[in-house]
């Protein structure tokens, strides 16, 4: 296999940075090569604090895929979250140009930079996608791809999201210190999504949610296109301090409390289940009810599930989601999480691994590797349209047609 036929995902997470090197083989993610450390405080909260730590865990990591792969990493697609994401639906209208009123790519490049000039940007924020929502030709809808039809005026109808050039940027420095080159940046819900989700969820409706170490991320579907996106300071690590707190013991210990023990919903533990906990700064254990340790982590899961369902009802509808709730990230194998999300949402809930994986599918069939698999489907997409020197905005064009020929088929 050529180096150049591969793909690779960096997931740089609070609690772990991950790299996958893989082919896609038909729709399938072929994974040959997982790295995966531990990248200490150089991000928090989804964002890198420590150019330094960072970069030396993501070499880490690099190597430990490459030493599997047994191939050299050189250019990566990259996620990206966290508090400074901002996302906003906008749209831009043209006149078609020509006799004949046929849409030309010219005519849906101009109606895409209409929509993106029509919201006022932070000059502290910079664009990660454009994603196309809907094309209207005159009074006709829900058009996916306006190419080549007939009409007067054509309307693009897109979901921008930006984040802050700093977070960014700062990426771009990591990679580049480990002599990789970035080939995009991508919203790392967005990615999660195109390896968890069905083409028939996002259709129907479907809300994404990637709880993670640092932060909580959302990413609502409807009609096949997103229609929000957010993500939340709060994740797996204040379950973790939580525990920490009331257990009077290390992060560590708690951390592994958590995923051993660990349950969203007390009343789902057996009362006469009892842990052993280490006393933190001795060597002495202290004995708690496993159903104690549950009624401290279940008020921050119902904090996370409440926030979500805030940010849905504001935006959509409970109603308009008949897909309902898919769930990843590390917190997702929590026991009773799904059951949580249903009470409180009123949706249908499940948990989100990675549909279409093989190779080394066992490494990574997990929620936790549903951003970096999403990664290389969404890289493998986009090598797959030749973008022209002719500026900017052609490459976004270019990009909408990926979209537009299915880059969610399954």
């Amino acid at each position: 296999m050529r180096a150049d036929d591969l793909i690779v995902g960096l997931d740089i997470g609070t609690t772990k940075i991950c790299v996958v090197v893989g082919d896609i083989k038909k729709t399938v993610v072929n994974v040959i090569g997982v790295g995966q450390v531990i990248p200490g405080d150089g991000v928090k909260k989804g964002i890198i604090v420590d150019i330094d730590k960072t970069t030396q865990a993501i070499l880490d990591a690099v190597e430990g895929a490459e030493k599997m792969a047994d191939v050299a990493v050189q250019r990566v697609y990259v996620g990206i979250s966290g508090s400074h994401i901002n996302s906003i639906n906008s749209q831009g209208i043209v006149a078609v140009k020509g006799s004949s009123r046929e849409i030309t790519n010219e005519d849906i490049d101009r109606a895409v930079e209409n929509a993106k000039t029509a919201v006022a940007i932070p000059a502290t924020q910079e664009i990660i996608h454009i994603l196309p929502r809907e094309f209207v030709v005159d009074e006709q809808k829900e058009i996916n791809n306006p190419l080549g039809m007939v009409g007067s005026r054509l309307e693009a109808q897109v979901h921008i999201v930006t984040g802050a050039i700093t977070a960014i940027q700062n990426i771009f420095k990591c990679c580049e210190n480990a002599d990789l080159k970035v080939e995009e940046i991508v919203l790392q819900p967005y990615a999660s999504g195109m390896a968890a989700l069905t083409e028939d969820e996002r259709k129907l409706g479907v809300v994404l949610v990637d709880i993670g170490g640092g932060t909580t991320d959302l990413i609502i579907f409807q009609n096949g296109h997103v229609v929000h996106c957010y993500s939340s300071p709060v994740g797996g690590q204040y379950v973790t301090n939580d525990i920490a707190v009331g257990l009077k013991t290390s992060t560590a210990v708690a951390e592994n409390l958590k995923i051993k023990y660990g349950v969203a919903r007390a009343d789902l533990v057996d009362e006469r289940t009892n842990i052993e906990v280490p006393i933190a700064g001795g060597e002495r254990t202290k004995t708690y009810q496993q159903k104690y340790l549950a009624e401290i982590i279940e008020p921050r899961m119902e904090e996370i599930f409440n926030g979500i369902k805030e940010q849905i009802t504001r935006h959509v509808s409970l109603d308009v989601i008949p897909a309902g709730v898919v769930i990843t990230g590390g917190c997702s194998l929590m026991n009773g999480c799904v059951e949580l999300a249903e009470e409180i949402l009123g949706l249908p809930v499940r948990c989100g691994y990675p549909i279409a994986v093989a190779g080394l599918k066992e490494k990574v069939q997990s929620p936790e590797f549903a951003t970096v698999i999403g990664l290389i489907t969404y890289g493998a997409q986009n090598q797959r349209v030749e973008i022209p020197e002719s500026g900017y905005w052609s490459g976004i064009v270019n990009r909408i047609k990926v979209f537009l020929r299915g880059i969610f088929t399954d």
